[in-house]
């Protein structure tokens, strides 16, 4: 599973990286939303190790979000990130979740609260202008029968 993670985080950051050409070289600045989340995490570990060996620019600021830093749902807070951060790139990692029975029992609500965040994140990154966005989906599987762990071989 950590490998997978790690696949995972690596093609955020292949994704996400994108040398910037101009005049005047702009600092680059990669926001990730869900910094704090199970990708976030690997995320995070993967720019520290690519950081250690040079294989990421130490240049390049990475920013990773928590739900402590605003609300994505609401667009005035998004805005106030953006402001803050003045992102060049960003990885859109955060969702609202909750577990199998919320999800069931709250299923319009998780669809709305998911669909404004990806707005605002979107619509926000085209505000400001933002190179490149890059957005992965969640979602959780809970099969029926199944030994543990469970790993990418297991997911139909």
């Amino acid at each position: 599973v950590l490998l997978h993670r790690r696949l995972i985080a690596h093609a955020c950051h292949a994704l996400a990286h994108t040398d910037i050409m101009t005049e005047e070289k702009q600092e680059t600045v990669v926001l990730v939303t869900g910094g704090t989340g199970l990708v976030g995490r690997a995320l995070q570990a993967v720019v520290a190790e690519g950081v250690a060996d040079g294989s990421i620019d130490k240049s390049e600021k990475w920013v990773f979000l928590s739900s402590k830093d605003g609300d994505l749902r609401k667009a005035e807070d998004v805005e106030a990130i953006f402001a803050k951060h003045k992102p060049t790139h960003v990885i859109h990692l955060a969702a609202f979740v909750g577990g199998l029975f919320r999800n069931l029992k709250y299923n319009v609500e998780f669809y709305r609260y998911n669909m404004a965040m990806n707005d605002n994140v979107l619509s926000i990154s085209h505000k400001y202008k933002v190179q490149k966005v890059v957005s992965c989906l969640s979602t959780c599987i809970f099969p029926d029968k199944t030994s543990y762990p469970i790993d990418e071989t297991m997911v139909q």
